[in-house]
């Protein structure tokens, strides 16, 4: 590990503590217990295999969302758009396993799956389109694809799609050939985990390893360089948005497949394509550093809602827990370009990190 990214890491670590301690001066502030909110969170993340499970489930789109976010920012694209493309990817996801019936278990789910990232490739599909060809801002235009995309959802689970009774709002649950197999027995977590792992080392060794990671990270840098290079950087950008969108219908196949109730219900995702953003900027932008941090935001989520129940502190400090590892995180990054902006001596020479690391590669 280099200087610059155990910097990067002591920052990440160093929010998160400061975070946390924010966290118990409010707690101590509303006059709860300290060690009482601490012995709930616990409970809530570890307390049972059960809570454990959900913990492990939570942290699947999460991780997903944020290998999204990592994919398009290396390129220098913001995809903001993150839970609607989780919306798309789920409602794909769950046509497939509604109304393709009749097909083995393995073929079943492979197709739900793939359909789920082709959804969200779609819908980032034409976030990317409207910046290539119309100069649409791709941070204005994947975010309110996504409020496109929650009302589309909503009509669909109150519509076309909504179950025979049609008084939940919801549809039907998917096909049992369609869903995720359970990894442990009595709790929600199923073997999705393990196709989030592999996709993180994948993520991570395209990115780092290979001439296409390569021309992300220099279109990303310097787009005048990467053009100089021959290096077509709209095509990058487009193939960015749409990988990332993709990794993110993932998140939304999966919350469709292993969920309990395995249907599609009006807002489903629950806000994981913005928590996703949190985790990544929390990693710094690095692949493997995501699954430790959605670990934690993950963690935070499950053990927030027993805290609210047993010590009667609102869930809403887990979402001020964040806004303050998101201001620790960014301000220090701020801080540390700035300085590394400061006047250099005569003779030094400014090269892009990616150009660096080609050059040393």
């Amino acid at each position: 590990m280099n200087r610059q990214a155990l910097r990067g890491l002591l920052v990440s670590v160093l929010a998160v503590v400061l975070a946390l301690a924010a966290s118990l001066l409010v707690i101590a502030l509303t006059g709860a217990p300290i060690g009482k909110a601490a012995a709930a969170m616990w409970d809530g993340v570890f307390g049972s295999p059960a809570q454990f499970g959900a913990t492990l489930t939570k942290f699947v789109p999460l991780v997903l969302a944020a290998i999204g976010w990592v994919v398009a920012s290396r390129a220098g694209r913001l995809n903001v758009g993150l839970e609607g493309q989780i919306l798309a990817g789920g409602t794909t996801a769950a046509v497939v396993g509604l109304y393709l019936t009749g097909l083995p278990t393995v073929l079943h789910l492979t197709i739900a799956v793939l359909a789920g990232a082709v959804g969200g490739a779609l819908l980032g599909g034409v976030a990317a389109w409207l910046w290539a060809r119309r100069g649409v801002n791709d941070f204005i235009a994947t975010l309110l694809l996504t409020l496109i995309m929650t009302q589309v959802v909503s009509w669909l689970a109150n519509g076309p799609m909504e179950e025979p009774t049609g008084t939940l709002g919801q549809s039907s649950p998917v096909a049992d050939t369609a869903r995720w197999p359970v990894l442990l027995p009595r709790t929600t977590l199923r073997t999705d985990i393990i196709l989030v792992i592999i996709l993180v080392l994948l993520a991570a060794y395209v990115l780092r390893r290979t001439v296409v990671g390569y021309r992300l990270r220099l279109t990303g840098a310097n787009a005048d360089a990467a053009r100089a290079t021959g290096t077509r950087t709209t095509l990058v950008g487009v193939g960015a948005l749409c990988a990332s969108a993709a990794v993110a219908g993932i998140a939304g196949s999966s919350l469709v497949l292993a969920a309990p109730a395995a249907n599609l219900a009006p807002g489903f995702s629950a806000g994981y394509g913005f928590d996703g953003i949190v985790v990544a900027l929390l990693a710094r932008n690095s692949p493997l550093a995501c699954i430790p941090a959605a670990l934690l935001l993950a963690a935070l989520r499950q053990g927030g809602g027993l805290l609210e129940a047993r010590v009667g502190i609102s869930s809403g400090l887990v979402t001020a827990t964040q806004a303050v590892v998101i201001l620790l995180v960014t301000g220090t990054a701020w801080y540390a370009e700035r300085r590394r902006s400061r006047p250099r001596p005569p003779g030094a020479t400014d090269v892009p990190a990616p150009v660096a690391e080609g050059v040393r590669s």
